[in-house]
């Protein structure tokens, strides 16, 4: 099935007041993409007056969980509210939320095909060696990447192999604290080298999500950009 703008338009509209009914406060942007089998929804400006109260207080980790923990209950609902508008199944659900930017992501995959981005191989390879050199810092160097969106706003990297044993055992073990501490200590990494990816992108970076996949020992990672003016 061919996904036209105007099915991603209602996506956008039914997730926007799924997540108003479950947390209260609807974003004020909810933008939507589909690519390569995957959906991409972009959300801004969603955060409500208790979630602001905690991020001033620095409680990162109970806001993340509060959200987090209300847009899992919602996936279910999410999920068939997108797989019903664009005749297309979902397997998977991811998000992340960064609320010193007031933004997040959710990402919807269809696991029964995998499409690749085709990009020039030296930029694919200076990136992949730029992700490795400064990943070696925060986490387990990947052992596959492969990039799975790429715009001018937004390039999408899925990561294997990120995860070592003591760290999947603590995580499997429902340590939930540790696992969002540790990345957003990554995505504070990442951030700490933006200028190596801007100068390789051209682009200024404006923000930064990491989502877990710990069952398949992997991530998905995502710079998104200003647009070039």
């Amino acid at each position: 099935m061919v996904v036209v703008q105007e099915d991603l338009l209602a996506v956008s509209s039914s997730f926007s007041k799924i997540i108003k009914r479950g947390i209260g406060k609807g974003p004020e942007s909810c933008y939507t993409v589909f690519t390569a089998n995957r959906l991409y929804v972009y959300i801004r400006n969603f955060m409500t007056p208790a979630e602001e109260i905690l991020t001033s207080k620095q409680e990162y980790n109970l806001v993340m969980k509060y959200r987090s923990s209300v847009i899992t209950a919602l996936s279910v609902e999410l999920v068939e509210e997108a797989s019903q508008l664009l005749g297309i199944s979902f397997n998977s659900f991811y998000q992340d939320w960064n609320f010193d930017t007031n933004s997040g992501v959710l990402l919807l995959v269809n696991n029964k095909n995998d499409s690749k981005v085709t990009l020039d191989e030296s930029f694919e390879q200076e990136l992949f060696q730029c992700i490795r050199r400064v990943s070696s810092q925060l986490h387990k160097v990947p052992s596959e990447l492969q990039v799975i969106k790429n715009t001018q706003s937004v390039c999408a990297i899925e990561l294997k192999g990120t995860i070592y044993p003591l760290e999947h055992l603590l995580l499997d073990k429902g340590n939930e604290d540790l696992l969002l501490t540790y990345t957003r200590e990554i995505k504070k990494g990442y951030l700490q080298h933006k200028r190596v990816f801007e100068d390789l992108f051209n682009r200024s970076m404006k923000d930064i999500f990491l989502m877990w996949d710990c069952n398949l020992n992997k991530q998905y990672l995502i710079f998104s950009f200003n647009r070039s003016e």
